[in-house]
């Protein structure tokens, strides 16, 4: 397998984080077959490639490279498996969940890739259909009431270990300081935030019953340190 190596990844998680001196860990890439394997690794390893100074070099490097997907190990934390899966994202590459956790997660989906899976597309559908004047008065409430984007868009690891967006209204207010509106408390008492993962299901990244639940990138860093 073909290996080479991030010289000090400085790319950042967050705007916060740009103004501080701790910079994501070293990564080891390893090419296989189209698959691209990253995990965590130390200075003294070889070869270096060039260091990447901001997180769109990385989209590009990413858009020029004839990887067709990503895999990512746990262990270089949560913050950057999410700027890797950000990137990946942006440079429309598949990013997967690569260790001992990946095996569990091909277990479970062995089960959601039976009939249940189209049934639950198609139930998805016909909830979409009929829950529509909802899911669209509540977007426009959303729109209007609060300056902040309509969706929350947080990283889950699904079926086969497949990172995707959880889709879900925004229930939190612009200022964290302010109290909740009554559409918030409207929207979490009778679950409305929670409509729009009717999209996830007809993506096939969950499924409408709970018998596997997706995993947030910090649950599945946590589960590897625990072994």
């Amino acid at each position: 397998m073909a290996k080479s190596k991030l010289s000090t990844l400085k790319i950042y998680s967050s705007v916060e984080q740009q103004h501080s001196n701790n910079y994501l860990p070293h990564c080891i890439l390893k090419w296989r077959q189209g698959m691209l394997f990253v995990s965590l690794g130390s200075q003294s390893e070889q070869p270096y490639i060039l260091a990447f100074e901001t997180e769109q070099q990385l989209v590009e490097c990413l858009k020029q490279s004839p990887v067709r997907l990503v895999r990512l190990h746990p262990t270089p934390g949560e913050a950057t498996l999410k700027l890797w899966a950000d990137a990946c994202e942006q440079a429309n590459k598949p990013v997967f969940l690569w260790g001992t956790l990946q095996k569990k997660f091909q277990k479970q989906s062995q089960l959601s890739l039976q009939p249940k899976q189209w049934m639950d597309s198609i139930a998805a559908f016909l909830l979409l259909l009929l829950l529509s004047p909802i899911i669209l008065a509540t977007a426009i409430l959303i729109y209007f009431y609060s300056p902040a984007p309509i969706f929350h868009r947080q990283w889950y690891i699904g079926t086969r270990g497949k990172f995707f967006r959880l889709l879900k209204f925004r229930t939190t207010v612009a200022n964290n300081d302010s109290p909740t509106t009554p559409l918030i408390r409207w929207m979490c008492k009778y679950k409305v935030d929670k409509l729009p993962q009717l999209l996830n299901v007809l993506r096939g990244d969950i499924s409408l019953k709970d018998s596997f639940r997706p995993l947030t990138i910090s649950e599945a860093v946590r589960l590897s340190s625990e072994g």
